[in-house]
C-alpha cells in the first residue's frame, strides 16, 4: 500500500513529470497505481477526476479525448497573438492576463522572462493598473497586474492596430520570445484559417461536454495543442476569437451556449431582452402550410397524439391543442416550448433552447410567435412542459409540411396511439371488464396498483388522491 502521507495527485505530478512523450489516459493510470496501489473499486473513476480537476490545464493537456500530453511538452513552441490597443500604445503597458493559460499557475510575472529575435532579455517592470480588460466578465478584478515594455516599446515604437507575436520558449522557465509586428505585414489569409480552425475546435469541444459547459483555463491549452500547426503563423488573440463566436457564450470563466442564462442574468433583463435568440420568421406565403406534429407523453413514450396546425397559427394555439388531445387543464397551470438541437454527433444530449412559455391566463412570451415562424425542418424535435409544478415533459415531433384541406379546422388532431387499457381492480373482482379512468395514488403501491373507474372511485376513494389516465 502507498505511504498514506503521499496523495494520488502527488503521484500524477511526479509520473507526468518523468514523461517526455503522448500516453493515454489508460497507460497513465496503470504507471500510477504502480506506484501508487489501490483496491477501490473507484480506483479509475477517481484518477480520471484528479486529472480533470487537479492537471488539465496546469500539468497537462489533452491532444484528444484519450491522450494527454504532459503541459511542458505540449505548450513549447506554442505562438499567439496579442494585439497592440490604445493603452499599450500609450502606457507601454500589456496585462498578464494575455498570458493566462501559457504560464502555470504558481507563475508570478516577475518570474517571466521576455527575449526578442536576437536572443536578447527584453527588460519590463511590473505595476498593477486599473483593470480594463474584462468589462463584461462575471469574475472581473478592479486592478490587474501588467508589465510595463518602456524601453522594448521606445525603440519598435507600436501602435494600435499592430501585434506583438508571443512565442513559448520554455513553458516550466516561463520564458516567451516577444516579436513585433506592424499591422500592415499582417496575413489576413492566414488570420482568418486560423481564427476558423481554433472557433471549430473550441465549439466541439463544447458539444462534447458532459453539462455543456467547460473551464476556459482547462480547455484553452488543449485548443492550442490540437491546432494543425501550433507553432505557425498565429491569428488573433483567443478572447478576440472567442467573442466574435456567436455560437458560445464566455464570462470570463466558463464557456457555454448563448442560450444559458441564469436566474440572476435573467433579473437583470427587460421582458424584450429576455429571449434574444428567438425570431418569427413567418410570412404570409406559408398561409397555406399545415405542420403536422408527433407528440408523445414523455420520451419513447407508447402514448402519442398526431396534431396539425397552421403555419400561420401561434404556440398557445398549440398549447391548447397539446393539453386538450392529453386531457390537460386548459384553464390553469403554465406551459412552455424549448427546442432542442442534438449537440454534436450525439443522438441523446441536447441543447434546450428555450422559445417561451405560456400562461393561459396572461398569454406568455411564446404566446404570439408563429409555427412557421421557427425555421423548424422535418425531424427537428421540440419539448413541451405542461404544469411547471408538476414539470409534465412532452416529446414533440415536427414531422412534415403538407397543405391545407379545405373545410378542415386547425389545429386538428389527426392521429393517436392504439389505447392498452387498464381495467378497474374493483369491478374485476366482481367478474367485469371496466375500463379504468383513475389510478388511486394513495391506495397503490410498488406491487400494485389501484386502477379505478369513475363509479368505483366515488364509492371507496372518493377523499383520496387520484390521477386521471391517459391512454
Amino acid at each position: 500500500m502507498p505511504d498514506k502521507k503521499v496523495t494520488l495527485k502527488q503521484v500524477v505530478e511526479q509520473v507526468l513529470s518523468e514523461l517526455n512523450e503522448s500516453i493515454t489516459v489508460t497507460d497513465l493510470a496503470d504507471r500510477v497505481y504502480a506506484i501508487y496501489p489501490t483496491r477501490s473499486k473507484t480506483a479509475m473513476s477517481s484518477f480520471r477526476n484528479c486529472l480533470h480537476y487537479d492537471e488539465q490545464g496546469v500539468n497537462l493537456a489533452y491532444l484528444d479525448k484519450y491522450t494527454i500530453l504532459p503541459m511542458r511538452i505540449a505548450m513549447q513552441g506554442v505562438r499567439f497573438r496579442i494585439p497592440i490597443d490604445r493603452h499599450a500604445e500609450k502606457e507601454n503597458e500589456i496585462p498578464f492576463l494575455f498570458f493566462n493559460y501559457f504560464i502555470d499557475r504558481q507563475g508570478e510575472p516577475k518570474n517571466v522572462r521576455f527575449i526578442d529575435n536576437t536572443g536578447n532579455s527584453i527588460a519590463f517592470k511590473i505595476k498593477s493598473v486599473k483593470n480594463i480588460w474584462e468589462p463584461t466578465s462575471l469574475w472581473r478584478r478592479d486592478f490587474v497586474d501588467v508589465f510595463e515594455f518602456t524601453e522594448w516599446f521606445n525603440k519598435t515604437r507600436p501602435q494600435r492596430g499592430d501585434s506583438l507575436l508571443v512565442t513559448v520558449q520554455n513553458w516550466e522557465n516561463r520564458e516567451f520570445l516577444m516579436e513585433y509586428e506592424p499591422k500592415r505585414k499582417r496575413r489576413l489569409e492566414d488570420i482568418q484559417r486560423f481564427n476558423k480552425e481554433f472557433s471549430d475546435i473550441l465549439f466541439n469541444m463544447l458539444e462534447e461536454s458532459r453539462d455543456g459547459n467547460i473551464f476556459l483555463h482547462q480547455v484553452i491549452p488543449d485548443v492550442f495543442v490540437r491546432l494543425s500547426n501550433p507553432q505557425g503563423y498565429p491569428g488573433d488573440n483567443w478572447r478576440e476569437i472567442v467573442e466574435s463566436d456567436k455560437r458560445v457564450k464566455n464570462d470570463g470563466t466558463t464557456l457555454t451556449y448563448p442560450e444559458e442564462v441564469s436566474m440572476f442574468e435573467r433579473m437583470m433583463l427587460t421582458d424584450a431582452e429576455q429571449l434574444p435568440w428567438v425570431g418569427d420568421s413567418y410570412s404570409k406565403k406559408q398561409s397555406d402550410d399545415i405542420y403536422r406534429f408527433k407528440v408523445s407523453l414523455g420520451i419513447d413514450s407508447p402514448i402519442w397524439r398526431v396534431i396539425e396546425i397552421k403555419a400561420g397559427q401561434t404556440f398557445a394555439e398549440f398549447d391548447v391543442s397539446i393539453r386538450k388531445a392529453f386531457g390537460h387543464d386548459t384553464s390553469d397551470h403554465m406551459g412552455g416550448f424549448w427546442k432542442l438541437i442534438p449537440r454534436g454527433k450525439s443522438q441523446k444530449k441536447f441543447r434546450e433552447i428555450e422559445i417561451g412559455d405560456i400562461n393561459p391566463l396572461e398569454e406568455g412570451t411564446a404566446a404570439g410567435l408563429h409555427i412557421g415562424g421557427m425555421d423548424l425542418k422535418p425531424g427537428d424535435l421540440i419539448k413541451y412542459v405542461y404544469d411547471f409544478g408538476d414539470w409534465v415533459e412532452h416529446e414533440v415531433r415536427f414531422e412534415e409540411i403538407t397543405t391545407v384541406e379545405t373545410g378542415k379546422s386547425y389545429p386538428a388532431l389527426v392521429g393517436r396511439n392504439k389505447p392498452k387499457y387498464q381495467y378497474c381492480v374493483i369491478c374485476e373482482s366482481k367478474r367485469k371488464e371496466t375500463i379504468a379512468t383513475l389510478v388511486c395514488l394513495q391506495c397503490s403501491t410498488q406491487k400494485r396498483v389501484i386502477f379505478l373507474c369513475e363509479d368505483c372511485a366515488d364509492k371507496k376513494h372518493e377523499e383520496h388522491y387520484l390521477e386521471e389516465i391517459i391512454y
